[in-house]
């Protein structure tokens, strides 16, 4: 069942771990003739259940202003029926090294986890796109094939989930692990 209060209560816990900023990222959750997702322009950390804005599949909003990147999650949905959820952060670390390092360059083997191989099946990095864009939701979308972990160059990752936006926060948080492991690998090298 799709309990749509899910979207402001992760994106809240999102914030609080850090892995987005209070501005930035956007939430979402599937429904049977829509989506569910963030609305634009409110503080990430402190959104409510009334906050959280229906996008039907033909991209009409109801009950408000969604998230500027409602194009990237519908194109996502539509591409992919076994996703279930969507999130997208604004994490420094991530966005900072797939800045500087292609998909294949950033991780060995060694620093993948257990989870981040279940939950992640793979990372892409793309090229920038203008944020709110159909450009940028049909190359996510693209990229999305066969992974569920998108890096957008000088913009952050977006993460898809199988299961719910529980799910989602969990591959984020996977992603967010190795991301590190590997900052930590090429820092104690020299």
């Amino acid at each position: 069942m799709v309990n749509p209060d899910e979207v402001a209560e992760v994106m809240r816990v999102a914030h609080l771990k850090g892995l987005t900023t209070g501005a930035g990222g956007n939430a979402s959750i599937r429904a049977d003739d829509g989506i569910y997702i963030t609305p634009s322009g409110k503080f990430k950390g402190n959104l409510s259940p009334e906050d959280v804005v229906f996008v039907t599949w033909d991209g009409d909003p109801r009950g408000g202003k969604p998230s500027s990147e409602w194009r990237m999650h519908l194109q996502i949905y539509k591409r992919r029926p076994d996703v279930k959820a969507v999130l997208h952060c604004h994490h420094p670390l991530i966005t900072g090294m797939a800045n500087l390092f292609t998909s294949s360059e950033l991780f060995e083997e060694r620093d993948w986890t257990e989870e981040a191989k279940i939950l992640l099946k793979g990372v892409k990095v793309i090229g920038w796109r203008p944020y709110g864009t159909e450009e940028l939701a049909e190359a996510v979308a693209s990229a999305m094939s066969g992974v569920n972990a998108v890096i957008i160059r000088r913009h952050g990752p977006v993460v898809a989930s199988e299961v719910d936006l529980w799910g989602a926060l969990a591959a984020m948080e996977s992603l967010l692990e190795i991301f590190t492991i590997s900052f930590v690998r090429r820092l104690l090298r020299g």
